[in-house]
């Protein structure tokens, strides 16, 4: 039987007890070092005392330490024979839509017939009090499975930009320990290396996420006996129906005497396939991302088990460095947009819409990939740590805490680490599991936008921390929303204004991708959708973004204005409607509506 969300959230929140209780305890600097009364707080060097160090391997995605800069994820697992970086972006997604779902879509008003002729059918089998009409009657389960159809399918959905294993022998090379320290992001791997003829010796790899440019670095000092290196590419394997899978990625490798170079591009239609168009055409909105990869030292290329494996073996022990970059459409025509603008608030402003048509040149991810890279890895691994390093140090310079409970503490400085990881500054906004994810993990529910509360929360903290940079890929979410949100308010329920839906993608398909009763049909979605847009202006007190949020503001109140409705008692009554988070049948009103239209 298919999980409900609460019983994956809950099973989500054990395995996330269970690593914190691998993580606590470590670092005794937490708990005994405290800033001198009458000193400044220097968040930097709080943040380091609260080190995540684990002495056990953590042999699963869930169990690995998580790095980023707001765009590029990593999720560094550490196996007593492999480290596993599992590398992802916020704008790498599997992106297809088929909107044929959309015809079938009722106006609001022969939705709620539908609902009484629901009701009309339970009773007269005797069960006046079913609750969920929508699927147990036959006359509403029809139109539940047509209007749900689009997004039953596997797509869209976060696109894994791949894994590099690092692979060593456990007999000769044997883990000791390993750290993530969240004042800089800097990844540490111990190790002890033994032979047959010489005295043990220790050896570490040390990786991070380039702040500026998203860049995966690895690098090592000493000599370490690797078995292999692999790069192995996100592959559909949904064999269901042949035109239901996205094309494979393309890679290539290339040597030299000092370094070897690996490449993956994966392309991205927009269309996806339906019944009446099985195959569709290449479109102007499909997308694309490059990955570019080099490696120190001498290296030969094996076979893998798939075609677009990349597998490649060290001549001799050898220190070496990775270097990986990531690049999609989106990233050029930002820089683009960057230069353009004249002005710091420009800069600030810059909004990209989900469906916009990338030229040419922008969609050229491999040549611009290949070009940075060697800029990138031109430079030796510790002056671009140390760069990315001061990076981190102007990010905690915004905000600082130390409190007597030291939990708590290490719980702010992990989490404001965490949001840095996944939010930026004109970045797409993440999606439900953020910007991790490695095959079918961190897709269930498309890691789609849920505007019942999951995407906002990611945002409450940022005002109070003095980040509030960090919510405008959010601002820009709602704006590429409104387009859709003013249609469905206009043809559906026939109001002025703007309802945002429940989920959406960051595609260029501009459907409701779930226009399913009762879900779909949440009116507090809208309020909530736009309450942190206020706030912003609350803390920020930034006139000129208030102008800018302004048209959205205003098509939500005029939509919440235009749905609520006088009733007999000479009150206004949001109706019908549905309860938060509960799928009961439409209500009167519901408490969380009136609330946060009051806030409103």
């Amino acid at each position: 039987m298919e999980r409900t969300r609460r019983e994956f959230l809950q099973t989500s929140a054990l395995a996330s007890v269970a690593v914190a209780q691998r993580v606590r305890g470590t670092n005794a600097e937490a708990t005994t070092v405290s800033t001198p009364r009458g000193q400044p707080l220097d968040a930097f060097s709080i943040a380091g005392r609260h080190m995540m160090q684990w002495t056990l391997p953590g042999p699963s995605f869930f169990e690995g330490m998580l790095l980023g800069n707001g765009d590029v994820g990593v999720c560094a697992e550490v196996r007593p024979d492999a480290l596993g970086l599992h590398i992802a972006k916020s704008d790498c997604w599997d992106i297809r839509v088929s909107e044929d779902h959309m015809d079938s879509v009722l106006p609001f008003d022969e939705l709620l017939q539908l609902w009484e002729l629901a009701s009309e059918e339970a009773i007269r089998r005797g069960k006046p009090d079913m609750v969920y009409l929508e699927t147990e009657t036959d006359i509403f389960r029809q139109y539940t499975e047509r209007v749900s159809s689009s997004y039953n399918k596997k797509w869209p959905r976060p696109w894994s930009c791949g894994t590099i294993w690092i692979n060593w022998d456990p007999r000769w090379v044997r883990l000791k320990d390993y750290s993530l320290n969240p004042a800089n992001g800097l990844f540490q791997v111990n190790f002890d290396i033994h032979s047959l003829n010489a005295q043990p010796r220790s050896a570490r790899i040390s990786g991070f996420v380039d702040w500026a440019t998203g860049a995966v670095s690895v690098s090592t000092g000493d000599d370490i006996p690797l078995e292999s290196v692999f790069y192995i590419p996100a592959v559909d394997t949904d064999q269901a129906l042949d035109h239901a899978t996205l094309p494979p990625p393309k890679t290539t490798t290339s040597a030299d005497i000092n370094e070897i170079a690996f490449s993956c591009h994966q392309y991205f239609p927009a269309l996806g396939p339906t019944e009446a168009q099985p195959f569709p055409p290449k479109s102007d909105k499909d997308r694309n991302f490059s990955l570019k990869g080099r490696i120190t030292g001498g290296w030969t290329v094996d076979n893998g088990s798939r075609a677009t494996d990349v597998v490649l073996r060290p001549k001799a022990p050898q220190a070496f460095r990775i270097d990986a970059l990531i690049s999609t459409p989106r990233d050029l025509l930002l820089q683009k947009r960057e230069k353009e603008s004249s002005s710091d608030q420009q800069k600030d402003w810059i909004s990209i819409p989900q469906n916009i048509a990338y030229s040419p040149q922008e969609l050229d991810t491999a040549a611009y990939v290949d070009k940075e890279l060697k800029h990138f890895a031109a430079r030796g691994f510790q002056e671009v740590q140390k760069v990315s390093e001061n990076q981190w140090r102007d990010y905690w310079s915004r905000s600082a805490i130390e409190l007597e409970d030291k939990e708590l503490e290490r719980i702010w400085y992990h989490n404001q680490y965490f949001l840095a990881c996944c939010l930026r500054k004109h970045r797409t906004a993440p999606g439900l599991f953020a910007n991790w994810n490695d095959a079918d993990i961190g897709t269930a529910w498309h890691s789609d936008y849920h505007l019942d509360y999951n995407s906002q929360q990611v945002y409450w903290g940022v005002f109070s921390s003095n980040h509030p940079d960090m919510h405008l890929p959010y601002v820009e979410l709602c704006e590429n929303l409104m387009p859709l949100a003013e249609k469905f308010a206009k043809d559906k329920y026939k109001l002025p204004g703007a309802f945002f839906p429940l989920s959406s993608y960051p595609v260029p398909s501009q459907s409701v991708a779930y226009p399913v009763p009762p879900w779909g049909y949440q009116v507090s979605m809208t309020p909530w959708t736009v309450q942190s847009l206020w706030w912003h202006y609350l803390y920020t007190q930034d006139e000129d973004y208030l102008r800018r949020v302004y048209p959205v503001l205003r098509a939500a109140a005029e939509f919440l204005s235009a749905f609520a409705k006088k009733g007999p008692d000479n009150r206004y009554h949001i109706a019908p409607t549905v309860p938060q988070r509960t799928g009961d049948l439409p209500s009167i009103s519901a408490s969380t509506r009136i609330a946060l239209l009051i806030l409103h």
